[in-house]
């Protein structure tokens, strides 16, 4: 009888989050399925691909996901490695158990299972994420991609101004926005330079995560620990800048600090909440400047 690897995935994890993932015998994998706590993940769950659920992966790298579904059943999702998708809803574990047993055999009865026409995106519920972050040189770019915008149309304007008769004020005040400007994006710049090995692990169900300024101090902390999350962003609403600043505040007075260039905002709120999405750690909005926290 073959080995698979067999992995969970709580109702408080995201996409591609799985944990307790190792090979497993048939026999294995059956009490594994047995004691997931089924009934307490049903609460306040939604039916989707990622949910409460314990996905095997057979040698071909084939999927079978049991998952939950309404009025008590479940649900079993097989993705082939062609990635076509299949989904069929049973009643009693014993049903269960008898496709696990055909999956191990290398028979799966998909006259049984109705299979999805679209089939975009699949594999990302069912392959493991380790949800590694890192600056990216396109998300710098790209956040500061209307910074540039204005800088050229200062350097263009500045030209203007004196090619032409402006009065002598203007073109003092002028060249002293221009300075201020440019000082905030050589700050920026300069900073995303610094930090450029910026690592963070981290995952929405998992407590412990991991931060370094450098891939040589890496640290592990725990979500548990931390008093509040502080965020830094620059003022006004037509303000180009879409930098923003992160400060993880921990009960013993130490802190951490990054900025989105290291992960998106959407994505690092996502880290701190529930499986509603509520919040579970506060977040709140810093006073201080944006440019004495990157």
């Amino acid at each position: 009888m073959p080995e698979f690897i067999s992995k969970l995935q709580h109702k408080t994890y995201e996409k591609g989050e799985f944990s307790d993932e190792k090979v497993r015998a048939l026999d294995e994998t059956i009490e594994l399925i047995k004691t997931f706590p089924w009934e307490n993940e049903r609460t306040l769950t939604d039916i989707q691909l990622t949910g409460p659920s314990v996905t095997v992966q057979d040698e071909y790298v084939n999927y079978l996901k049991i998952g939950l579904y309404f009025n008590g059943k479940f649900c079993l999702y097989y993705l082939d490695c062609d990635n076509h998708l299949y989904e069929h809803h049973v009643v009693e574990m014993t049903e269960v158990i008898n496709v696990v047993t055909g999956f191990f055999n290398g028979r799966i009865a998909l006259q049984d299972f109705e299979k999805h026409i679209f089939n975009i995106g699949n594999k990302a519920h069912f392959n493991t994420n380790y949800f590694e972050y890192r600056e990216k040189l396109w998300r710098v770019l790209m956040l500061t991609g209307m910074l540039l915008f204005y800088g050229v149309f200062f350097i263009i304007a500045n030209t203007a101004l004196f090619t032409t008769n402006t009065p002598g004020f203007l073109r003092v005040m002028f060249v002293l926005i221009t300075v201020l400007y440019y000082s905030l994006l050589g700050k920026i710049y300069y900073n995303a330079i610094i930090n450029r090995n910026n690592y963070l692990q981290i995952s929405k169900g998992n407590d412990i995560f991991s931060f370094g300024y450098n891939q040589q101090e890496i640290n592990t902390y725990n979500k548990n620990d931390i008093s509040e999350i502080v965020t830094y962003v620059s003022r006004g609403s037509r303000n180009p800048n879409f930098v923003e600043a992160y400060e993880i505040k921990f009960k013993d007075g130490s802190s951490i600090k990054f900025s989105n260039m290291l992960i998106p905002y959407a994505a690092f709120h996502t880290k701190f909440s529930d499986s509603m999405d509520n919040l579970v750690i506060p977040f709140t909005q810093g006073k201080g400047s944006l440019l004495k926290v990157l």
